[in-house]
């Protein structure tokens, strides 16, 4: 999405500026022959110096708009996801409702649905937990085993 449009000689020189770059850590990843012809077809634009800040600007606020856009698109797809989760959920529950929990699995077309008896470890105070069921990957981030406190806590 484009806000605003680059004369070609502009965009091609910016384009091959930018691709000089590694778009994710800013390092140089191209030849020395191409960033001195990127420099050259810049240089040469210089004499117009107003006019290409200006389009470094309008080649700003098009990233900004494009960024924009992938917002959108970031939050569309996230709004679509948890609707699909709520219906997964919702057809689980009929599932559920319907089938009679046996202790062997039933078989329906394709499908094979079985349940089975378990427990979830819920951890409420983290500081009741002893040291020995810890383990530390940083100083901020502390990671608790819960088959092994699940286990303890059985015995």
């Amino acid at each position: 999405m484009n806000i605003y449009e680059l004369p070609k000689e502009i965009n091609e020189a910016l384009e091959n500026y930018y691709a000089c770059f590694d778009q994710e850590t800013g390092e140089l990843v191209g030849t020395e022959e191409e960033m001195k012809q990127t420099e050259a077809s810049l240089f040469e634009l210089q004499n117009r110096k107003e006019e290409l800040l200006e389009w470094y600007l309008k080649d700003r606020a098009n990233k900004l708009a494009h960024n924009s856009g992938i917002d959108q698109e970031i939050l569309r797809l996230q709004e679509l996801k948890k609707r699909n989760t709520k219906s997964i959920e919702r057809v689980e529950n009929i599932i559920d409702f319907n089938i009679e929990k046996k202790d062997k699995p039933t078989t329906l077309g394709n499908f094979i649905v079985s349940y089975r008896k378990s427990q979830a470890t819920i951890i409420d105070d983290e500081s009741k937990i002893p040291e020995e069921y810890t383990t530390r990957e940083t100083i901020e981030v502390v990671k608790y085993p819960k088959v092994a406190i699940s286990k303890a806590l059985k015995e």
